[in-house]
């Protein structure tokens, strides 16, 4: 089947993390600016917080002033201004090279994230994909209505679809389960017998779909 529309997972599947500094490098650091994360719970809690209000930030001062909020329980200026500049220049994300591959694919394709569109703004990929995050979706994967959230704005059916992520759970079951043919990248082929179409490298969907696509 020749799909109407790829949907894409982004982190793991079209970008990747560079961070420049080890995770304890960033503990330090919000120690440093008031932060008091001593204990595993703290940080468990931190890290859950973290993933929430990246979906609900504008840009890097708004999380940053969140959760100084949250966590500091003020919101001087300039701590906010230091911990938004930490994260600017060590959060950096960029392109896989293979995702050139697919740029020029002959269908639909979009991308769907639980990631805040200002992480990836400066990749351009808004040139190429329809990009559907928590602000679109109000859904966060793996719920269903995260999934046909993209399908109903694009016209497009499940069984028209093609999924691609790196997250079986919360990318390819539920997309699966909804109708949609569902393919796995595993780039380091640490997934064995996923029981779910594999590929390393997202060259392989031109053998998948055929050389026209």
């Amino acid at each position: 089947m020749r799909p109407k529309l790829i949907l894409f997972d982004l982190f793991g599947t079209l970008i990747f993390s560079t961070e420049k500094i080890k995770k304890e490098d960033f503990f330090s650091f919000y120690q440093k600016i008031g932060f008091k994360l001593r204990t595993k719970e703290e940080i468990k809690l931190f890290t859950s917080v973290f993933a929430r209000l990246m979906t609900e930030s504008e840009n890097w001062q708004d999380l940053s002033q969140k959760l100084l909020e949250k966590f500091v329980q003020k919101t001087d200026e300039d701590a906010v201004n230091k911990l938004a500049n930490f994260y600017r220049e060590n959060l950096v994300y960029q392109l896989y090279d293979d995702v050139k591959e697919v740029l020029n694919f002959p269908c639909q394709k979009a991308i769907l994230t639980s990631a805040t569109s200002f992480l990836f703004s400066n990749l351009g990929l808004e040139k190429y994909f329809a990009i559907f995050t928590p602000r679109e979706t109000k859904f966060l994967k793996p719920d269903p209505k995260a999934f046909l959230y993209p399908l109903e704005k694009l016209g497009v059916r499940p069984q028209e679809t093609v999924m691609v992520g790196d997250e079986i759970e919360r990318d390819l079951i539920p997309a699966k389960n909804l109708g949609m043919e569902a393919i796995l990248i595993d780039r380091e082929n640490k997934i064995k017998n996923p029981q779910i179409k594999k590929i390393s490298s997202l060259v392989e969907l031109k053998r998948i779909f055929g050389p026209v696509v």
